[in-house]
């Protein structure tokens, strides 16, 4: 006994996770007695069962969303960038522009410290009622692992940025001798528009409209832009004097303000807050680590109720050969979590913020007082909810700004599945062998309201959301509820320490987790005999 009680003690120099509640400790109450009950939870994940392009299933970092040879397309309007250049460098269409930044190596761990306080209350001998209250702290660990390639890179930070003068007064040029080259061209032609000065009063019309649109729409179209001293700030300067030389050879107004290139190579720091700058898309938090308080999550209501469940042994010495309980739970989840942030990426909520029902079973049979075996499922149906989402692939970690909208989201529902062999180290101490599994079917969404912004496509948001994981784990149970039955004798008590870990799953978005568990239960008379 005094063995047992110590090595149950060292339990509580642990801590640990669990966001979903275990069927395996679904049990009733003493009749008017009130149990009291504290676990903290603690889940990390750095990988999940992710799905390559061809949509084969495998393990993948969560950092994988953020490596990258070509860094500037985590950001909108790469692509619009790269034909910008290529058509101020060139009319020839086979010469390609290679935009060069650098590369990324992302590196992402997220973790969820939650703690359950809750009170469960005996009505009777066959009916338990309560509730759970969670605390929860989420973080998501973000590192880009950003390195500018100073040697053979071409881009740096937008000059719109620090440069903002500069840009405009170019821009300002340009588009004055768009004006004259277009004024002349109307001159040159009023006479005969067969003339051979028609003809290149036309085209250089025509080459300065198309230089000064793809000039504009390169300054705007990415948070980056040629590095001065570059080979394709030469190659743009080349096309911007030749521009000018011929704009002066017809007797116009040449451009003598210079293009504006990017100043400096960007730096970690930089590129992380690329996604705070207005004016290029995302506006939204920095791209970094994310902590935040301690806050409500979804909060849980039960009701359990005895099923069947054999008697008791009539002594202490008594060991029964054949022992079983089953019994039925019925549970609501309140949305009193927050859901992640729309602008705070790979932000983790403390909660859903939307309700569940869901149903459970549970049964116990022990042989001989010393091996057993639990077997429990669940259904859960979970209802709709409306809330903002930048609508867009979950590959995709900053989305648009003009992805933000208001959606209605309808999680799918879900069943999970426990088998968990026992044995019996003493009266007091146990310890399970756990199998779980788990499975949800795929969310839908709807965009909703008054949704503003971009035309989308809310199917975006439903991609892996359907999943299925696997975990294997173990739970060493320290219990004095029975010896309290049997004898009344001191106050009962119940701790357990629970590791799992998902081993295999699918899905693409399902979480590769570690969780740790410590939980302590206390029971209070409340009314009927000590």
């Amino acid at each position: 006994m005094r063995r047992s009680l110590a090595l149950g003690l060292l339990l509580m120099l642990f801590a640990g996770p669990e966001v979903t509640a275990q069927l395996i400790d679904d049990a009733l109450v003493p009749s008017g007695r009130i149990r009291l009950h504290m676990s903290p939870i603690h889940t990390r994940w750095e990988s999940r069962f992710g799905l390559t392009e061809a949509g084969v299933a495998e393990r993948e970092e969560l950092g994988a969303d953020l490596t990258r040879s070509r860094p500037e397309t985590l950001f909108p309007g790469a692509e619009e960038l790269a034909s910008a250049i290529e058509q101020l460098s060139t009319q020839d269409s086979d010469v390609g522009y290679v935009p060069l930044l650098g590369e990324t190596i992302g590196r992402i761990t997220q973790d969820v410290t939650r703690v359950d306080l809750g009170g469960h209350i005996g009505v009777s001998d066959w009916l338990t009622i309560g509730g759970i209250i969670p605390l929860v702290r989420t973080r998501t660990n973000i590192d880009p692992g950003f390195l500018p390639d100073t040697l053979s890179g071409n881009l740096g930070l937008n000059p719109t940025k620090n440069a903002a003068s500069g840009v405009s007064l170019f821009l300002a040029e340009v588009k004055r001798a768009e004006l004259a080259a277009q004024q002349n061209a109307l001159q040159a032609c009023s006479a005969s528009s067969l003339s051979n000065s028609c003809t290149s009063a036309q085209a250089l019309s025509a080459r300065a409209a198309s230089f000064f649109d793809s000039a504009e729409r390169a300054y705007s179209a990415s948070p980056f832009f040629p590095i001065e001293g570059s080979s394709t700030a030469t190659v743009l300067t080349q096309a911007t004097t030749a521009l000018d030389t011929d704009l002066l050879a017809a007797g116009l107004t040449g451009i003598s303000t210079p293009m504006v290139f990017a100043s400096e190579w960007v730096n970690s720091s930089e590129f992380a807050n690329i996604s705070t700058m207005p004016g290029f898309g995302i506006e939204g938090a920095p791209l970094g680590d994310i902590r935040s308080g301690w806050s409500a999550g979804d909060a849980e209501i039960s009701a359990t109720i005895k099923i069947l469940e054999s008697a008791p042994p009539e002594s202490i010495a008594e060991v029964s050969r054949f022992s079983y309980r089953f019994l039925g739970t019925l549970l609501g989840r309140l949305p009193t979590g927050t859901v992640d942030h729309p602008d705070f990426f790979l932000d983790v909520g403390t909660g859903d913020g939307q309700s569940d029902v869901e149903g459970r079973l549970l049964t116990e049979m022990i042989f001989n007082g010393k091996w057993g075996i639990t077997l429990g499922g669940l259904y859960g149906i979970q209802f709709p909810r409306t809330l903002v989402r930048r609508v867009a692939s979950p590959e995709i970690v900053m989305p648009p700004l003009s992805t933000r909208h208001l959606v209605t989201w309808n999680p799918g529902e879900y069943l999970a599945f426990e088998l968990a062999p026992i044995l019996r180290l003493s009266a007091e101490l146990s310890l399970f062998g756990e199998y779980r599994m788990f499975k949800k079917s795929t969310d839908t969404y709807e965009l909703s309201g008054s949704s503003t912004g971009a035309s989308v496509n809310p199917a975006l948001l439903e991609q892996e959301t359907k999943l299925t994981v696997h975990e294997f784990g173990g739970t060493l149970r320290y219990d004095t509820l029975a010896r309290w039955r049997q004898t009344g004798n001191n106050r009962p008590m119940q701790l357990h320490l629970r590791v799992r870990k998902a081993i295999a799953g699918s899905g693409g978005q399902a979480p590769v987790t570690m969780r740790v568990e410590f939980g302590v239960r206390a029971f209070q008379r409340f009314w009927g005999s000590p």
